[in-house]
């Protein structure tokens, strides 16, 4: 038989009526309020689904909005549609949405942003409807969508949309139930079996369901918004009928494994198990001081709600963190904590306050005489012993005892003297003991009288406190423990610490910076030195630390963002970082933060107005943590940012792209990872923010690797991205067979060129060869003819100096026969008449001279031609004379050839010069020898 009574036990709950008396059943989880103006839409949230990753899909009055883990997007369809449900399809990665008049699905595109396409729009002239529920059962290819007057069926293969049960009844309620869809009509509950119906009961008259579910044995259990649960047996009977019995009004519900999850219109949020015991409750306390509209979980198991004024995340993830707070009262920054049986001492700022653990309203209350600042907590004996700033106290049974006056800082148990404690104090040193179950002032111990916040003994009963913040004081008593008989101060080697630590592990004493140096004493050189054993173990911890702290074989070391904790597992070291860093913006001041151990496996640490509640039990060690994954790509440009696509892992970069960012999901609650590029050997990089950024990209295909991390060498598995980083133009394989063919024009150009003017000198080589032998041809031929024109000129002056001493003898011949004296003899004198006649005839004929100026003009090139074509009125004795003159005869030889005086050839040259028509600065002879060298240029042209 089931177990009906947790309902009815469960509200009874809800209104304060169980009772615990311990810390977790008293903490609730951390929550986060996000407002409209964050998500930046609507503040009514009506529909939560889950999606792929740490998605988280909401459907408000403005459109779908995304929740990726790190950052939030709004979407709109393009007809402004109001949402009233959404629905993500794990099988296929859409996400279903209806709205007013309207349904469709989102799916992400190739950059990472959801497309809308819509599948149904109502007749403008139709009823309005509003789609309030999607449901599709897991492998079927059919998606269901309800409204108060509808409900239709979307075919995924077919595209084809049916609608079902036109009978007039309107639909209350849609859900899937052990992968069975269940839709109320009326009073009728009915099971649909694709697109049949089938009836469950008929007997739900007036009463709406919100939730159901099956109970062990597989019976239906239904959950209504007012009035109550009912049980059905396998008849569709009611088996069982529970009224609520509070004014709780459910408006959600939803399942966490075997936990309900249950929204209310009226008293906040509660999560439940199958006992119905309460695990946790969210109400105006908490912030939750709206309607709550919507349940839904993501794949971490956080809870979101959907409210009517915004959306609130509840962390049930974090199965190790909790919070502790007084929902109305401000009790101040929390300094330090002791828990007892019943009760929860805190020290604050403003005093000592106590809370009643077995109290469900969490209330702490103020012992009385305790105002002022509490510094710490102790738990001796039957009595929480109280540092205070006006004393040292007791609380026992309620009363606040002084046990010292004036302010002390801390309390530590001296080794040798059990029962005997030292106190620290705003002035110097004391000394208490156990007298009669209870802490007395014994008395002051002289020999400081300087502030003390920190002391600590070491194994051979010395006191060390922390002079300052790099030096150490080393303190030894007399026997009494009144007075102080040695004191040295030490200093570690270094210069730019600020803190100093002392950490009490077992029995060594270390000394620790915040730089992250580790030292122990040296008893035989009395120095601090370092040590290599602690140094290594504590190798994680980072710089700049606040606070160490040791709790058996756990260090804790606090920052400024949150706390580390360090557990030695035989020879490895399980890291846990960030703890409380939610809750970093609530811690006090940082040089009074710790760690509180409330119980063997509970710590805690001081907040404004609480506590922050750790159950290590719940820590994993080495961090779940999941591969980062990269939701989009944008190049980050000077004027605006563009997004890359993103397919199949593979991310294409155009060129000459300075710096490239990379969102992403998936994070753990740091949002810290580290990157590389792993074919550039690159070091691994720290990002946080959700996003990664790549400068100064070179062109070529790389492997990008991305991997979460705490910052304490604990990372997650490796998410891999394929780089492909485009060339620039000038430099892609077209550009490269560009110029492959470039090249080969080129050399074919320079080939022909080359060719050519190889050619061309050969050309040029024959030519100058040929003009070469023909100059030498034309050199041989002017020497052969200079030759020749000498002999011939050569044998013309014989003949012209011939025809001169002929001419020469014969008028000799003349006088001589001239001078005889022939007497009175007539035929002497007639015969040398005829000789002399001879002569003259000899000496006057002409045909002598024609054979001379043919043979004077065919040896000087056509002299007399050319002298004709340019004086045509030149006269035979004209040309004789000029033949003469050019030969270079004088005047007297000139003379003898023609047989005239010399006066007769000085007449006659003066007669030429004016046939001429030479200038008196020209000579007659240079004249004609340039006539020849015109003549002789002609002929050589």
């Amino acid at each position: 038989m089931i177990k009906l009574y947790f309902l009815s036990f469960l509200f009874l709950c809800c209104c304060g009526n169980l009772y615990s008396n311990s810390i977790d059943d008293i903490t609730s989880k951390p929550v986060r309020f996000y407002t409209p103006s964050e998500y930046e839409s609507d503040a009514q949230v009506w529909s939560i689904s889950k999606g792929e990753y740490d998605d988280v899909y909401f459907a408000t009055n403005e459109g779908i909005v995304l929740y990726d883990g790190v950052r939030w997007e709004k979407y709109v369809t393009p007809s402004e549609c109001i949402m009233r449900s959404v629905f993500y399809d794990e099988e296929n990665k859409v996400a279903y949405s209806g709205g007013v008049n309207e349904f469709g699905y989102w799916k992400y595109d190739e950059y990472g942003n959801l497309q809308y396409t819509v599948l149904y729009e109502n007749s403008p002239s139709a009823p309005t409807q509003e789609f309030w529920k999607i449901a599709k059962v897991p492998g079927s290819r059919l998606v269901y969508f309800e409204s108060p007057l509808s409900l239709l069926v979307y075919d995924m293969v077919t595209g084809k949309i049916t609608p079902l049960a036109d009978d007039g009844m309107r639909f209350h309620f849609l859900f899937i139930v052990g992968e069975k869809v269940y839709v109320q009509q009326n009073n009728y509950l009915y099971r649909l079996d694709g697109y049949e119906k089938q009836m469950v009961t008929d007997q739900l008259e007036n009463f709406y369901l919100v939730y159901m579910s099956l109970a062990s044995d597989g019976r239906l259990r239904l959950f209504s918004s007012e009035k109550g649960t009912l049980l059905l047996d396998e008849r569709g009977k009611i088996e069982k009928r529970i009224s609520y019995e509070t004014n709780m009004r459910i408006t959600s519900m939803s399942r966490l494994g075997e936990d309900y999850l249950i929204g209310t219109g009226n008293t906040g949020f509660y999560r439940i198990d199958e006992n119905g015991t309460v695990l946790s409750k969210v109400g105006e306390q908490m912030g939750l001081k709206n309607t709550v509209l919507s349940v839904g979980v993501n794949n971490k198991g956080d809870i979101w709600l959907g409210l009517n004024g915004g959306i609130m995340m509840i962390e049930e993830s974090v199965k190790e963190e909790s919070l502790l707070l007084d929902p109305k009262e401000s009790i101040g920054y929390v300094y330090c904590a002791v828990d007892r049986e019943e009760q929860l001492y805190v020290g604050t700022n403003k005093g000592l306050f106590c809370m009643n653990k077995e109290d469900k309203q969490t209330r702490f209350v103020l012992v009385p005489e305790s105002k002022g600042q509490v510094w710490d907590l102790y738990h001796i004996g039957d009595e929480v012993v109280v540092a205070h700033n006006k004393g040292l106290f007791s609380v026992f049974n309620g009363t606040f005892r002084e046990i010292k006056h004036s302010g002390v800082y801390t309390l530590v148990p001296v080794p040798s003297r059990p029962g005997y404690y030292i106190s620290g104090n705003y002035v110097g040193l004391s000394l208490y003991e156990m007298k009669d179950g209870k802490l007395t002032f014994r008395n002051n111990i002289s020999g400081y009288d300087d502030l003390v916040q920190n002391c600590v003994f070491d194994k051979d009963g010395n006191l060390w406190i922390t002079h300052s913040r790099r030096e150490y004081m080393r303190l030894r008593f007399d026997n009494d423990y009144t007075s102080i008989v040695e004191s040295e101060i030490y200093t570690v080697p270094t210069t730019l610490s600020k803190r100093a630590f002392m950490v009490k592990v077992g029995n060594d004493l270390i000394f620790m910076n915040n730089e992250g140096g580790v030292y122990k004493y040296n008893e035989l050189n009395n120095t601090l030195q370092s040590d290599e054993y602690y140094a290594t173990l504590l190798s994680t911890i980072n710089r700049d630390i606040l606070r160490i702290q040791a709790f058996d074989d756990r260090f804790w070391q606090i920052n400024e963002d949150g706390v580390c904790l360090l557990q030695k597992n035989y020879n490895k070291v399980m890291v846990n970082a960030g703890l409380f860093a939610r809750m970093k913006d609530q811690f006090i001041p940082k040089g009074f933060r710790k760690v509180i151990q409330l119980q063997d496996s509970i710590y805690a640490i001081g907040l404004e107005n609480g506590l922050g509640i750790m159950n290590i039990t719940a820590l994993n060690g080495q961090s779940s943590m999941k591969k980062p994954h990269i939701r989009k790509a944008e190049i980050v440009g000077e004027l605006e940012n563009r997004l890359l696509s993103l397919e199949e892992g593979n991310l294409s970069i155009p060129a000459h792209i300075n710096m490239v960012r990379l969102w992403l999901t998936a994070l753990n609650r740091e949002r810290q990872v580290e990157y590389r590029i792993v074919e550039r050997g690159d070091k691994w990089e720290n990002s946080s923010g959700g996003y990664i950024q790549l400068s100064y990209l070179r062109s070529g295909d790389f492997t990008l690797e991305i991997r979460s991390t705490n910052g304490y060498g604990i990372h997650s598995e490796t998410s891999q991205v394929m780089l492909h980083i485009a060339s620039p133009w000038y430099a892609t394989t077209y550009a490269y067979i560009f110029y492959s063919l470039l090249v080969v024009v080129i050399v074919f150009l320079i080939y022909k060129v080359i060719l050519i003017q190889t050619r061309r000198k050969e050309e040029k080589i024959r030519l100058n060869e040929e003009r070469k032998r023909k100059e030498e041809m034309e050199r041989y031929q002017l020497n052969c003819l200079q030759e020749e024109l000498g002999n011939k000129n050569s044998k013309l002056m014989s003949i012209t100096m011939l025809g001169v001493q002929n001419n020469t003898f014969l008028k000799k011949i003349k006088d001589a026969v001239s001078d005889i004296d022939t007497g009175q003899s007539p035929v002497i004198k007639q015969q040398v008449q005829r000789i002399v006649k001879d002569i003259e005839r000899q000496l006057n004929d002409q045909s002598g001279w024609d054979n001379f100026a043919e043979h004077f003009n065919n040896t000087c090139n056509g002299f007399f031609d050319r002298l004709i074509e340019k004086h045509p009125k030149l006269t035979n004795s004209d040309l004789r004379l000029c033949a003469y003159i050019r030969l270079n005869l004088s005047t007297k030889e000139i003379a003898s050839l023609m047989n005239v005086s010399s006066s007769s050839v000085e007449m006659a040259k003066y007669r030429l010069r004016k046939k001429l028509e030479l200038d008196e600065s020209i000579a007659l002879p240079y004249y004609l020898t340039e006539v020849i060298a015109t003549l002789k240029s002609f002929v050589n042209d």
